[in-house]
């Protein structure tokens, strides 16, 4: 089994991880080869004489063709577009698994291309020395097992995208609109609710557009967020850019959240409203948190959500699980 990709980034740690952990499971060789002719963001597996692509670009366009391979998996999938050999890779993770081991199992090609620098320096740096985005503060081995009761409290800590910063007026607009969510949601929940962390991280347009939201540095450390992340029960999740969901959700439901969504505009396999999630009306509808809140407090359903959350992510985002999957679909044709 053999995994090609041409530059190693973090919309891949995903699948590279979860690639090794199932090579190490299984205890079969690991053959992460460069290819220069796969597309960014893109890898190819190869598996009983068959080919899987993986596109992990946040753009519902296609960064390849899905007809050169058996199975063409896309994170951020179009329900229309979830036919024939393509499947959707549900939710994309930041996440990692004995990072240290891992390069000592890369070819010298690959480890030492100047382009995959970053990923290899956040790969070495075990106590993030050098980078918030270390790879060891990522490790599958800090998931929680089960879920604990915290009361029912909530957190959204978020971050603005400046319009200014693109040159097209529809993604301008687009990032008005969220950025105006993310303010007023942040907001009404402060306003309602003593218990809420919320906020937006800290830079320019946050000190202009919401000075009375802005986090403290330690809040951007993920390392910290993570701690503060396990401690709390309800967490609130938007669009993010491309109108396709980010990181959070995913981080949501490997910490066994109960969570707070706007629309999804994605295939994702499973992924039941009132069992994995509680869906606002509209991108903007940030007045409906509260009413979805108190459905969640009441009978501390919050608990029994964050339970199917726990296990929906063992079985479709876990690496102890996510190849397993891949393998199943390429192997008998599902």
């Amino acid at each position: 089994m053999i995994l090609e990709l041409s530059i190693w980034t973090h919309h891949l740690n995903q699948l590279i991880y979860s690639y090794f952990h199932f090579c190490k499971t299984e205890k079969i060789e690991v053959k992460i080869i460069r290819n220069e002719s796969v597309l960014h963001n893109g890898a190819i597996l190869h598996v009983s004489g068959k080919t899987a692509f993986f596109d992990y670009s946040d753009d519902p366009k296609f960064i390849d063709t899905p007809e050169l391979y058996n199975f063409y998996f896309k994170r951020s999938l179009r329900i229309e577009n979830y036919k024939n050999n393509v499947r959707p890779l549900n939710f994309n993770i930041p996440m990692a698994y004995k990072s240290h081991l891992l390069l000592m199992n890369l070819q010298s090609d690959f480890l030492f291309d100047k382009r995959n620098r970053t990923e290899v320096i956040r790969a070495i740096d075990k106590f993030s020395w050098f980078t918030n985005s270390s790879h060891a503060v990522l490790d599958v081995k800090r998931y929680p097992k089960k879920v604990s009761d915290f009361g029912g409290n909530i957190i959204f800590h978020t971050r603005l995208w400046n319009p200014d910063n693109h040159n097209d007026d529809e993604e301008k607009e687009r990032r008005r609109s969220q950025n105006d969510f993310r303010i007023n949601a942040c907001r009404i929940l402060k306003k309602t609710y003593k218990n809420a962390s919320v906020g937006l991280s800290a830079d320019n347009l946050s000190e202009k557009l919401a000075p009375d939201l802005v986090l403290d540095s330690k809040h951007s450390n993920k390392n910290k967020y993570f701690n503060m992340l396990r401690n709390y029960n309800i967490c609130v999740a938007d669009d993010g850019l491309k109108d396709t969901p980010g990181w959070k959700i995913g981080e949501y439901l490997l910490f066994g959240k109960a969570v707070i969504t706007t629309p999804l505009n994605i295939a994702v396999d499973n992924f039941n409203e009132h069992i994995n999630y509680e869906k606002l009306s509209s991108r903007n509808a940030y007045l409906e948190l509260p009413e979805k809140i108190e459905y969640l407090l009441e009978d501390k359903k919050y608990l029994k959500m964050g339970e199917s959350n726990l296990v929906w992510s063992e079985n479709y985002l876990h690496p102890q699980n996510y190849i397993k999957r891949i393998l199943s679909i390429v192997e008998n044709n599902i």
